[in-house]
């Protein structure tokens, strides 16, 4: 409170009002960085204007049972938006570039720079225009999509053999420990089991025909094929889609959408539209970022995107995303290469061969 107020009549003496302030700052914002504002505000105008399964495995009663098969890594996809989560993103993009360019970076809330930012969605601009040229697939109901992948077992939870006694009984499972080839089979409609077929990788990479395992795969552990061409191709729409029903809280929103999103990335291969509007949907998440030289799960390397927390440490369960430097193809994950994906007319069946 003010107990000496000034007369309207008293004159200003404004040396001693400067002597009192601290003093001044850096200058108005240069040319150049006016630019750099004045796009990223356009970006944003214009952005704003135009099963979890059973896991059933058919075994003799006298074999015990075997481990529960997964799908991808991932929780169950949970599918609106958080409108001020959004609107917060742009006004914390907004006022980080100003410090980024004095090459300080303002992490805010997500942990990553407003320009690690500003590189991922560049880059995730420039995957969907490549996902989107991508040739459309027709799938019927009695299909199933064909995943080959390659990964550690710790993934895939096999191949697994039964350890005997000398009497001939099983008295245990024998998980192999390394790489594994998966080949998968997915009702399109998800009325129908799947199947998955394992056969473990020597150490130079080929496959040991001595240690396979073919497992049953029940329920729908996320959304069927069907149901990913129900998912609107608009972003905007899409990621309020992906917001809507996620049942966690905003700490964790952002980390659960770019989460499921990498779940179905390998069958949404074959929807073009879908997929460019996945990658155009994560672009507009904070704290997604940029790593360079990753090795997917069959040692190819590539270009990565990740989650990263405000903590500073990436918690995408999956592991990063990997992209082909130079196509810009999705090769998978850290942790599962996707090497194939098509069409089969029935289960043990490649695309485009007879098995």
């Amino acid at each position: 409170m003010n107990t000496n107020p000034r007369r309207r009549s008293q004159q200003v003496d404004y040396q001693d009002l400067a002597e009192m302030l601290p003093a001044p700052g850096h200058p108005v914002l240069a040319q150049d960085r006016h630019c750099v504002l004045r796009e990223h505000l356009m970006e944003h105008i214009t952005h704003e204007t135009t099963h979890q399964q059973s896991d059933a495995t058919t075994t003799s009663p006298s074999t015990p049972p075997v481990p529960p098969a997964r799908r991808r890594p991932g929780r169950r996809l949970v599918l609106v938006a958080a409108p001020l989560a959004l609107t917060a993103v742009v006004g914390l993009g907004v006022v980080a570039v100003d410090s980024a360019q004095d090459g300080k970076g303002d992490t805010g809330v997500s942990g990553v720079s407003a320009t690690e930012n500003r590189q991922a969605a560049q880059l995730l601009d420039r995957i969907a225009l490549v996902a989107a040229n991508r040739p459309a697939v027709t799938v019927r109901d009695d299909q199933y999509i064909y995943t080959k992948s390659q990964g550690s077992s710790a993934i895939w939870g096999g191949p697994t053999t039964p350890v005997r006694d000398s009497k001939g009984r099983v008295i245990g499972l024998n998980t192999y420990k390394g790489d594994v080839q998966s080949e998968q089979w997915d009702a399109a409609d998800g009325r129908r089991d799947g199947r998955r077929h394992l056969v473990a990788l020597t150490s130079k990479g080929e496959l040991d025909p001595s240690r396979t395992q073919d497992i049953a795969m029940t329920g729908i552990a996320y959304l069927t094929f069907r149901q990913l061409q129900a998912l609107p191709t608009d972003p905007d729409a899409l990621l309020k889609k992906l917001e809507s029903d996620s049942g966690v809280s905003e700490s964790r929103l952002t980390e659960t959408v770019f989460e499921n999103v990498g779940v179905i990335l390998d069958e949404a291969t074959l929807l073009p539209d879908l997929s460019a509007a996945l990658y155009r949907a994560v672009s507009k998440l904070p704290g997604v970022r940029v790593v360079e030289n990753v090795k997917d799960g069959a040692g190819r390397t590539g270009i990565g995107l990740t989650y990263t927390s405000s903590d500073g440490s990436s918690t995408s369960a999956s592991g990063y995303w990997v992209f082909d430097t130079k196509s810009l193809t999705y090769l998978g994950t850290t942790k599962s290469a996707l090497l194939e994906v098509g069409v089969a007319d029935k289960k043990g069946e490649v695309p485009g061969s007879s098995a």
